[in-house]
């Protein structure tokens, strides 16, 4: 499977930000249609359904909208929406709650501000069908690890960040981001391991034989 380019900033992100923590919903949609097809597939890859991870998209999305007076702009906005979109997911995964962010609610006056960001449409990703079209081995057994091991192995495997934007993503410096790394592709190893046996490599096949000879 063919790894996504690491995320880049959007041209003139600075700008959009700006106009966007004063209100400015175009702007908010530009950042939007920028960073939705790369963050769905972060949350397709954490929950597995499509269709959740669509509604928990949109909801990450209408989250991040009201947070914005929050961002500081410590980090690129795509590495803070990604922290929020990561702990969304972990939140849902670890107590399945009912939706938070209702999108079919009707708005309030002071919700008009982002109702076009309640109707945007699903993300026209070059993978929405990404969880059929993978194997479904290492769908299932990527989602039988911890979900913090899901995340980084996510993260860095499927979405191809860098180790300094997981670090930014998860608030932790890149030595504790290449343990926790490690610890997850062992752990992905050992799930495997037991569901399928222990195979052995071609190179130890062929040296077992030539030892045999």
């Amino acid at each position: 499977m063919k790894k996504p380019k690491s995320a880049a900033s959007l041209p003139r992100e600075s700008e959009w930000v700006s106009r966007a923590k004063k209100g400015d919903k175009d702007a908010y949609r530009v950042l939007v249609e920028g960073y939705q097809d790369r963050l769905y597939g972060l949350v397709l890859s954490m929950v597995g359904n499509p269709q959740q991870a669509e509604d928990l998209t949109q909801e990450v999305l209408v989250k991040a909208y009201f947070a914005l007076p929050n961002f500081k702009g410590g980090s690129a906005f795509y590495t803070w929406l990604f922290r929020i979109g990561s702990n969304h997911c972990l939140d849902y995964l670890r107590r399945r709650p009912k939706s938070e962010i209702s999108l079919d609610a009707p708005l309030s006056d002071t919700d008009d501000a982002i109702s076009g960001v309640h109707r945007l449409p699903a993300p026209a990703a070059e993978n929405p069908d990404a969880a059929a079209d993978m194997p479904s081995e290492p769908v299932e057994l990527l989602g039988s690890l911890p979900e913090d091991q899901r995340l980084i192995l996510t993260l860095r495997e499927l979405e191809n960040h860098s180790y300094d934007e997981i670090a930014a993503i998860m608030r932790c410096n890149i030595n504790t981001v290449k343990s926790r790394l490690n610890r997850a592709r062992e752990a992905l190893k050992d799930a495997f391991a037991r569901k399928f046996g222990n195979i052995s490599s071609a190179r130890d096949v062929q040296s077992e034989g030539e030892t045999r000879l």
